[in-house]
């Protein structure tokens, strides 16, 4: 899941830049002609991208995002060694001790902070 919510973001980003790049203008709109450009510009974006369509992919790349962040901060101490246990013996049956409770509950309090991202996003986007 870590590598899938990284993929949409980084899509999601470079659609964001894309897309912010077509409503400034480029550096033509520093000059003062090029005002009414930029004014049509965003407002035809603005048509464009105000709909519940894109407004639920906000929530989801909320959603995507939070999680994406949350669970990488959590991969980050395991891999410094926090949170993970002495090694042991392996015996059956082959249990990771990487993957203790501590790190199943941190597991699913990323997936819980990224669900209240997202109903908080709902809540923004459609309330």
């Amino acid at each position: 899941m870590q590598r899938v919510s990284g993929v949409a973001v980084s899509f999601y980003f470079l659609a964001h830049i894309i897309e912010t790049g077509n409503v400034v203008g480029g550096l033509s709109i520093w000059s003062a002609p090029a005002y009414d450009f930029a004014k049509n510009s965003w407002n035809s974006t603005f048509q464009i991208l105000n709909n519940p369509l894109f407004d639920a992919g906000l929530v989801a790349i909320g959603l995507l995002l939070t999680f994406h962040a949350f669970n990488g901060l959590r991969l980050v101490l395991a891999e410094f060694g926090y949170f993970i246990g002495k090694p042991q013996r392996p015996e059956y049956p082959y249990k990771p001790s990487s993957q203790n409770r501590l790190q199943d509950a941190m597991i699913w309090a990323s997936a819980m902070l990224a669900a209240i991202a997202a109903v908080y996003a709902v809540n923004v986007l459609f309330g």
